[in-house]
C-alpha cells in the first residue's frame, strides 16, 4: 500500500432504488443519492468540496462541460476540486482514484463520486453503432451491436479452451441466485433461473442468450472519499484502498492482442494492483467483477488469476464463485442480475464497501477483510482493478 493511498478512506456510500424505468428526473435521482451518501457518512453537503463524475443534472449551455460549476451552484455551495473518469462503464469506479489523488494532495478534503441514470442508456436498443472509432471504413459508420464483440470472444474462447454454453450459463444462474438476497436488485422478485432456462432464453448473438445479456436499467449511486483524520471520528469503520491500477490497450477491439484476455496480454491492470497492495489472489475474500455478458467473469477470474488460463468455465461450474464457495463474487447480483444503470462500476464499489463493513445482510461474506473490483470499459478496451480492506 502506497503512502500516499494510507491518508485516504472510503467512508460513505449509497445506491438508489434500481428499475427499468424509475420516471425521475436527473436532478432528482442524482439529488437523492448526494444526501443519501452524505448522511451515510455523518456528513453535510458543506463537508464536500470536491466532486468526481459528469455533469449531474444533464443540463445545457456553456455549464455542460463544467459539472464542478453546476454542483456547486445547484447544492449552494463551493468546490475546491473537480475531475471526470472517461472509461465507460467503469468511470465512476475509477473516479474514486481521481478522489482519493485530490485528497492526499491536499486539494480537496472531502470528494464525491456520483452517478445517477435517469434516462435510457445506450440509445439503440440492442446496441450502439460506431462501435470501432479509429477510423475502419466499415465499422465506423455501421458498427455492431455490443453484444456482437462479446459473442465473437465468447466463441474463441470456447475455440481455445473448450468452454460450453452451459458454463456461461452457469454465470447468469449464479448471479440471479445472488440477487435474490438483494431487496434492490432488479432481478430480485423474478425468481431463480436455470441452466435450461439460460440456454433456453432465445439467442442474441451466437452462442449469447438473452440471459447471458445484462439488461439497461435505471438507477444511481455515491461514494465518499475523505482524508484518514476525518475518517476516525465518523460513523463506520474506514475502508482503505491497498492498491489500484489501469491499463488502456486499444480503441478498435480488433487491435487488441487478444480477444481472449484484456489489460493488454492479460491481467496488467489485477497483477500491478496486487504488487501495490502487497496481497495475493488467495487473499482475496469477495470481488466484484464486471459481468456486462456471461463471458466477462470467465475471462477476467483466469487473467487475475483466481484460476489458470482456461479453466475460468470449469472454475464457475464448479461453484467456487457462489457465496460460501472458494472466491464468492458478484454478490449483489451483478449488471446481469442487480444493475447495468449508466456506469454501473460504482455498484461494484458500493457492495464491496457493504461486504468490508459487514452490511450485506443475507448475502454477506463472512469475516470479508480484503475485496477486490475489476471492471472492463468499452468494450475491453479499458480495464481497472481495486483492492480495497477494512481497518
Amino acid at each position: 500500500m502506497s503512502d500516499a493511498l494510507k491518508k485516504v478512506a472510503i467512508v460513505g456510500v449509497y445506491e438508489s432504488a434500481q428499475a427499468r424505468r424509475l420516471n425521475r428526473t436527473p436532478e432528482d435521482l442524482y439529488k437523492e443519492i448526494v444526501l443519501g451518501a452524505l448522511n451515510d457518512a455523518g456528513l453535510t453537503i458543506k463537508d464536500v468540496d470536491g466532486v468526481v463524475g459528469g455533469n449531474p443534472l444533464l443540463n445545457e449551455g456553456e455549464g455542460r462541460g463544467m459539472p464542478g460549476s453546476v454542483f456547486a451552484e445547484y447544492f449552494g455551495t463551493e468546490l475546491r476540486y473537480s475531475g471526470q473518469a472517461l472509461t465507460a462503464t467503469q468511470a465512476p469506479a475509477l473516479g474514486i482514484l481521481h478522489a482519493m489523488e485530490a485528497v492526499a494532495t491536499g486539494r480537496a478534503s472531502t470528494v464525491l463520486v456520483a452517478m445517477a441514470a435517469a434516462t435510457p442508456g445506450f440509445g439503440v436498443a440492442g446496441g450502439d453503432s460506431g462501435q470501432s472509432v479509429s477510423g475502419d471504413q466499415w465499422l465506423s459508420p455501421f458498427g455492431l451491436a455490443r453484444v456482437g464483440y462479446y459473442g465473437m470472444f465468447a466463441h474463441r474462447h470456447m475455440h481455445e479452451y473448450g468452454t460450453t454454453p452451459e458454463q456461461l450459463a452457469r454465470v447468469a444462474v449464479n448471479h440471479r441466485k445472488h440477487a435474490l438476497l438483494n431487496p434492490n436488485a432488479i432481478m430480485h422478485d423474478r425468481g431463480p433461473i436455470t441452466v435450461s432456462d439460460v440456454l433456453g432464453s432465445r439467442m442474441i448473438y451466437d452462442p449469447l442468450h438473452l440471459l447471458d445479456c445484462s439488461p439497461v436499467n435505471e438507477g444511481g449511486g455515491a461514494i465518499i472519499v475523505t482524508t484518514e483524520e476525518r475518517a476516525r471520528s465518523l460513523k463506520h469503520p474506514a475502508i482503505r484502498v491497498l492498491g489500484f491500477a489501469e491499463c488502456y490497450s486499444a480503441v478498435d477491439i480488433f487491435h487488441l492482442p487478444s480477444i481472449t484476455a484484456f489489460d493488454g496480454n492479460g491481467g496488467q491492470s489485477g497483477r500491478d494492483a496486487f504488487a501495490m497492495a502487497g496481497v495475493t489472489p488467495n487473499d482475496i475474500d469477495v470481488a466484484q467483477i464486471s459481468d456486462h455478458f456471461s463471458i466477462s467473469p470467465i475471462i477476467e477470474l483466469e487473467d487475475l488469476g483466481f484460476c489458470k488460463k482456461g479453466e475460468g468455465g470449469a472454475f464457475v461450474e464448479s461453484g467456487a464463485v457462489e457465496l460460501g464457495g472458494k472466491m464468492p463474487i458478484n454478490t449483489n447480483g451483478g449488471y446481469l442480475s442487480h444493475s447495468h444503470a449508466g456506469s454501473p462500476g460504482i455498484f461494484d464499489i458500493i457492495e464491496l464497501v457493504r461486504q468490508l463493513r459487514g452490511e450485506a445482510g443475507e448475502r454477506q461474506v463472512p469475516n470479508a477483510r480484503i475485496g477486490l473490483h475489476h471492471g472492463v470499459g468499452a468494450t475491453y478496451i479499458s480495464a481497472q482493478t481495486a483492492i480495497l480492506a477494512r481497518d
